[in-house]
């Protein structure tokens, strides 16, 4: 009589050479725990015999298929391990006859199953890539990206960190060409500035002379500024401001009992400071005497950004116009692509108008190489465009992309143009 699930053979009562069976036995689990069998598949459907499935721990299933097929395994309880090493990027559906649970196994993936003769269970998953697992999501993924956790899935978000040592400088430097009296003391005076030696983002108003402003994206920055004394006071106080208050890691300098020696120079630095748009930052002085600061080189504020909340997608826009109206499928924009560059699912961020409105809704293709890859909508009556795009597009270095307008012309739609926000992959 056999063993109830791998069939191998009992001893008898009384037999004689029991060390045979007994040997046979042993052998037979020992090949059921460790031997491997390689088995063709015909890229078909196909059945495990029992001495298949029952005699090896490890099944490695070869052959080109060209569809998902199904490898069914005998009906007793059983843990196998099962590897797809099929060609064709198929996936194998490991089961037992009838409709009870299967398991899906993808291409190189190793999987170990358990089944109790109806439904069949994976045990401890089987990713065969990291796309595979559930939480995973690489749609549009670049060569070179890093993934970024969301709270709930883990996906493609170019290459992060790593860019902004990349992005251009941003920041302004703020000087004085006259000497400033600070009259009032006992009180935070700002110093004014009389002009910008270089202003990337418009951080200085000539009408709030005093202030360094966030313009909106900017959310990390760094204050430096100098200050020379053409009469010092007694006892003062410098530091960086933000919003008219103190702020943890602005940068401050003090000096009680001053001599009122001329010509005394104090610089500061902040730390690197989080900020919001709208956000603005001041160096003040705080005396106990009058003092004069001195203009030209010496008196200056600084302000440096260190991050911004596009950091990880440095933009990369592609931008075209079509005077006049489209004729059947005439390819209003050519672009080669010199930069790797991803445009978002639904193109998310770009725009389009026309001068003249569409008379029914018109379609233009976007394509990459020839190959369909968005839509660019105008609805009827309307002179804005929307994007359709069921994924995110990944252009390479060479690559062309060209915007065609419908097989159709519309009867009015004029004076298109459009920009497609992309962003750099580096």
């Amino acid at each position: 009589m056999p063993s109830p699930n791998l069939a191998v053979t009992h001893v008898a009562a009384a037999q004689n050479q029991k060390e045979v069976t007994i040997n046979d036995a042993v052998d037979a689990l020992d090949n059921a725990m460790n031997r491997a069998l390689s088995v063709a598949m015909a890229d078909a459907n196909m059945t495990l015999t029992g001495t298949q499935a029952n005699r090896n721990g490890l099944i490695i299933l070869t052959g080109t298929l060209t569809a998902s097929r199904t490898l069914t395994l005998p009906t007793n309880h059983r843990r196998l391990a099962i590897r797809n090493e099929t060609s064709g990027g198929q996936d194998v559906r490991a089961k037992y006859a009838g409709s009870g649970a299967e398991v899906v196994i993808v291409p190189g993936a190793t999987v170990l199953v358990q089944g109790n003769g109806g439904d069949l269970y994976g045990v401890g998953g089987g990713a065969g890539a990291l796309g595979d697992l559930t939480d995973v999501s690489i749609a549009g993924a670049a060569n070179g990206d890093v993934l970024q956790f969301d709270g709930a899935a883990w996906g493609a978000a170019g290459v992060g960190i790593f860019n902004r040592a990349l992005l251009p400088f941003r920041g302004a430097l703020l000087r004085r060409s006259t000497n400033f009296s600070v009259a009032t003391t006992g009180v935070y005076v700002a110093v004014p500035w009389q002009s910008a030696e270089y202003d990337s983002d418009a951080f200085w108003d000539a009408g709030q002379p005093s202030r360094l402003t966030i313009p909106a994206g900017v959310t990390k920055v760094r204050i430096v500024g100098n200050i020379e004394w053409q009469t010092s006071p007694t006892s003062q106080l410098v530091e960086v401001r933000k919003n008219g208050n103190s702020v943890l890691g602005g940068g401050s300098f003090i000096v009680r009992g001053d001599s009122g020696y001329s010509n005394q120079m104090r610089n500061l630095s902040s730390a690197v400071l989080p900020v919001s748009a709208g956000d603005w930052f001041e160096l003040a002085v705080y005396v106990g005497t009058a003092g004069e600061l001195r203009g030209l080189e010496r008196t200056w504020l600084a302000i440096e950004v260190v991050e911004t909340a596009d950091a990880a997608d440095p933009p990369a826009d592609i931008s075209g116009y079509k005077a006049g109206q489209p004729a059947a499928d005439e390819v209003i924009a050519r672009v080669p692509v010199a930069r790797r560059i991803r445009l978002k699912v639904d193109l998310a961020g770009s725009h389009a108008s026309a001068v003249a409105a569409a008379t029914a809704s018109a379609d233009f293709d976007i394509r990459v190489d020839g190959v369909s890859s968005a839509t660019m909508r105008f609805a009827a009556a309307a002179t804005s465009a929307t994007f359709i795009a069921a994924s995110d597009t990944v252009l390479e270095p060479g690559q062309v992309l060209s915007v065609v307008a419908p097989s159709t012309p519309d009867a009015t739609l004029a004076g298109i143009g459009f920009t497609l926000a992309g962003s750099l992959v580096l």
